[in-house]
């Protein structure tokens, strides 16, 4: 059977149905930029369904889940490296009985209905039919009709667009709640998703980092928040990254990213957030980690009362490793930056010339250079610092202790006298 084309001229349920009519065995490709999949068929029947790179692999999956631990993965990893007859982890695991089949099952169906779900999101992509394709030494045979794979994947899109309406931003910080429910029933049950879901609500990890670390997939566990969300059981905070675009934002670049974390940590102390931003970065999904803290002078960030005429500044961080792109539309929401250097020598110094340039090609932004010092040692002093760098004389040189409270805020001060001035 010849069948291919692209995504805008021909749907996926289409496309998925008409290999169901054929009753064909085989794999049906799926190709975007830098993401594709495969649909495995067998009979008409879908059997199995990957993509990259946003599939879970099973393992993880089991082990996220609570169904095996980290060190049972590992040795089934191992034992299967070593085996000169190659089997599937999941076969491994029902060896050693340290899963059930029905568990085995439950989470090759999931990992089927996530990996669709990604394609019914996609509103182009290239697609083929490679009869006869099929996956060597599948873990288990989990068939599954065509129609009920359809009406998964049209029923996640519109839950997922409720919750979205609902929820708003991803990135917001939620917060648990005690409400009316639990003084008229005197408490609560939870389901162990449910559980796994809220051991991650402290205060600190907004809803995209908790769907990616609490062993649910990303469609339930953003369905087990939004059912807790209207229960009354939790709040959601506002978006610290929203908020940056409509007032004053800092952003902090280093090299190294403990030590931008650091900074942040020691401003702040516990009014720290951390945030999951989905970039899209030519056509494809990128996941951007970013540390953010929302800064009150006076004191006000420690829980004093601080003055009220000083307007709160949101700081943050991302990893060093994301993409160019994706820092520079970060910078685009800041109103100035602040690059950290390890002064410990001319050498660890010029690793920050890399983000000096980047920071200069982004035009007339309001900088300050902070340098710091990785061992027991003396620091260069500005003027070594600025001729290494290349600094002009009104981009402010600040020794500071990333470790010292003091020491961190007289830096972002700086950084907002450039604002102000």
């Amino acid at each position: 059977m010849l069948l291919q084309g692209n995504l805008k001229e021909f749907s996926l349920p289409n496309v998925l149905q008409l290999v169901k009519m054929s009753a064909k065995t085989g794999a049906l490709n799926l190709n975007r930029e830098d993401e594709s999949g495969k649909v495995f068929f067998k009979g008409g029947l879908v059997y199995f369904a990957f993509c990259q790179p946003s599939t879970m692999p099973l393992g993880e999956r089991l082990v996220k889940a609570g169904h095996i631990t980290s060190k049972q993965l590992q040795q089934v990893l191992d034992e299967q490296s070593h085996s000169k007859k190659k089997g599937r982890i999941g076969q491994i695991l029902l060896d050693h009985g340290y899963i059930d089949r029905a568990t085995l099952e439950h989470a090759v169906q999931s990992q089927i209905e996530d990996a669709t779900f990604n394609f019914f999101s996609w509103n182009e992509g290239d697609f083929a039919f490679e009869a006869d394709e099929k996956v060597d030494d599948e873990d288990i045979v989990v068939e599954m009709n065509v129609e009920a794979v359809i009406m998964e994947g049209v029923r996640r899109l519109d839950e997922w667009e409720l919750i979205f309406d609902e929820l708003g931003s991803l990135e917001r910080v939620p917060h648990l709640r005690y409400n009316d429910i639990l003084e008229e029933q005197g408490g609560v049950r939870l389901t162990p998703d449910q559980w796994r879901v809220i051991c991650w609500m402290d205060g600190r990890h907004d809803i995209n980092t908790i769907l990616k670390e609490c062993g649910v997939d990303r469609f339930n566990g953003a369905k087990l928040i939004y059912d807790l969300y209207k229960s009354g059981l939790l709040t959601v905070g506002a978006a610290v990254l929203d908020e940056a675009s409509m007032g004053r934002a800092v952003v902090v670049r280093g090299p190294i990213d403990v030590y931008n974390q650091v900074f942040i940590n020691t401003l702040a102390q516990s009014n720290v957030t951390e945030h999951l931003r989905v970039e899209m970065i030519d056509e494809r999904e990128v996941e951007i980690p970013i540390l953010a803290a929302t800064y009150a002078a006076d004191g006000a960030a420690d829980g004093g009362e601080g003055d009220e005429s000083q307007q709160d500044t949101v700081v943050f961080t991302a990893s060093v490793s994301s993409p160019e792109e994706a820092w520079r539309r970060l910078a685009g929401q800041s109103s100035a930056m602040i690059v950290l250097a390890n002064a410990n020598s001319i050498d660890s110094l010029r690793a920050s010339v890399r983000d000096l340039t980047f920071v200069r090609n982004l035009g007339e932004v309001p900088l300050v250079v902070a340098t710091y010092v990785s061992m027991e040692e003396d620091a260069l002093d500005a003027k070594a610092v600025a001729k290494t760098l290349s600094l002009a004389d009104k981009i402010p040189v600040l020794q500071c202790d990333l470790r010292d409270r003091q020491s961190v805020v007289a830096v972002l001060d700086a950084a907002l006298d450039l604002i102000e001035d």
